[in-house]
């Protein structure tokens, strides 16, 4: 049986907290609305099946985008951790690439 993570961590619940959450951020609001509006003209403009295929290749890019920098930015606080008690025997669940099961020296390969 194949599970994906969206269904274990996206529940109803938790994405009702996360618009609440969104909503209280007025530059997050701003930028959504700023969003929406050019998204329509420029939808109007290059008609919407070209606009949305456009959107989607976007959505995939940015996702990835900032899931590789949260991984990065995890790896980086692991190497932190370690350089601050060079001394401690304890390492992560990870192991010493971090979550990526690489060295940060050996990411841009």
């Amino acid at each position: 049986m194949t599970i994906k993570m969206e269904t274990i961590f996206c529940t109803p619940e938790l994405e009702e907290q996360i618009d609440a959450f969104l909503a209280q951020d007025q530059d997050f609001v701003q930028a959504e609305e700023a969003f929406y509006e050019s998204a329509r003209e420029i939808a109007q403009l290059a008609g919407f099946e070209r606009y949305d295929r456009f959107e989607c290749r976007l959505g995939v890019y940015l996702n990835r985008l900032t899931n590789l920098h949260y991984l990065f930015g995890l790896g980086l606080r692991q190497e932190v951790l370690r350089a601050l008690n060079p001394y401690s025997s304890s390492r992560s669940s990870f192991g010493s690439g971090g979550i990526t099961g690489r060295s940060p020296s050996s990411w841009s390969k």
